[in-house]
């Protein structure tokens, strides 16, 4: 599968892991025992119950790095990214706001910016700077909820959409995966996550049989999987193997099936 990945691609995403967050870049306040048994009842994505707080001078220190990186990999971005940092903001209580903006699930940062920007390129800027402290935020929450237990079609940190699944070498449980905040959760064996019809089929490709892909025709969702009894005993990336299978989401999207990110901060922009 990696031979048919875009060498520029990999290097892109090789660049960003380079980007180093401090321990204390994203901190939270954990709220009160009626409200965690609340979100726990209800199925509350931890973000909801446990905001992140991030400092606007480290989350704009980041975005910079991000763009730097675009620019390094996507030469024919740097005009659109230059006009996107102009209108960023300057003030520090705006760059607060703006920053605080960012972590609010289904938050509209482009309309908050009040001008005619390239909306791809603004998105693909401020999700991978959002993804970095998102991975920083999951790490700190993670102990306080038992993802096992979650069994939910939604990331049990961010709310996302999950972007990938793994079958356990041990019995074959199926654990879903964050592409945002890089979590996984447990999840039923059978099943569509997006619309949770208990009916879904998949394919593989001759020669990558470890790899299939589920689909859905009651929602036309679809998710790539990774069978850890077929990997050899090789060490999983959830991340790298979601990167280097997007050769399956091209052949899913072709065939009219789509997972797209919903509910996720910084994605509906």
């Amino acid at each position: 599968m990696k031979n048919y990945v875009n060498a520029p691609l990999l290097d892109f995403y090789m660049d960003l892991n380079k980007i180093s967050l401090s321990e204390d870049a994203v901190s939270f306040v954990k709220p009160a025992c009626g409200v965690i048994n609340l979100e726990q009842e209800q199925a509350v994505p931890m973000i909801k119950v446990y905001p992140p707080r991030v400092k606007a001078v480290d989350f704009f220190e980041v975005l910079q790095q991000v763009s730097g990186v675009i620019k390094k990999n996507r030469p024919d971005m740097i005009n659109e990214l230059a006009k996107i940092e102009a209108a960023l903001p300057v003030e520090a209580t705006d760059r607060e706001m703006f920053a605080a903006q960012a972590f609010i699930p289904d938050s509209n940062l482009l309309t908050s910016l009040k001008q005619d920007l390239p909306r791809d390129t603004f998105g693909l800027l401020m999700n991978h700077t959002v993804k970095l402290f998102m991975v920083r935020y999951a790490k700190k929450v993670e102990n306080l909820r038992n993802f096992d237990q979650w069994l939910q079609g939604q990331c049990p940190v961010c709310g996302g959409r999950p972007s990938f699944a793994l079958l356990d070498k041990e019995d074959g449980k199926r654990y879903l995966y964050c592409g945002l905040c890089e979590v996984r959760w447990r999840f039923q064996r059978l099943g569509c996550p997006f619309c949770l019809s208990n009916e879904s089929q998949f394919f593989t490709l001759e020669g990558t049989e470890k790899y299939r892909v589920y689909f859905c025709d009651q929602c036309h969702g679809y998710i790539k999987t990774i069978d850890e009894r077929k990997a050899g005993g090789a060490n999983i990336d959830l991340f790298w193997e979601d990167i280097n299978t997007l050769p399956l989401d091209i052949m899913a999207i072709n065939e009219g099936y789509y997972n797209r990110p919903v509910g996720q901060p910084a994605t509906n922009n």
